[in-house]
């Protein structure tokens, strides 16, 4: 988490628990309500709730696309290039 008072909704040691406890529909769902698409998360990476300019906001790291939809290869780590990018929180996130 980048800024104190920033709530964690999301970390990757949990995908595991996720699937099963059945959870990881309801996460896909509210990432999908606040405009993120769910394919696209880095699930390497948290997801978390944090104030900018008064808002609270979603932060979280994605896939960079390609034009056709591709993930972009980074050419400097040869992996797949990703971004932090932030949203603002127009759903509250599921209960744990």
């Amino acid at each position: 988490m980048n800024e104190p008072g920033a709530r964690l909704v999301f970390h990757p040691d949990q995908w595991g628990h996720l699937l099963e406890a059945g959870q990881l529909p309801a996460l896909q769902d509210w990432l999908r309500a606040n405009g993120i698409e769910p394919e696209n998360v880095d699930r390497t990476e948290p997801i978390t709730i944090e104030q900018r300019d008064g808002q609270p906001v979603i932060r979280c790291t994605v896939f960079l696309l390609t034009a056709d939809g591709h993930k972009y290869r980074d050419p400097v780590t040869d992996g797949a290039a990703r971004e932090e990018r932030t949203v603002p929180l127009l759903v509250e996130p599921p209960e744990a």
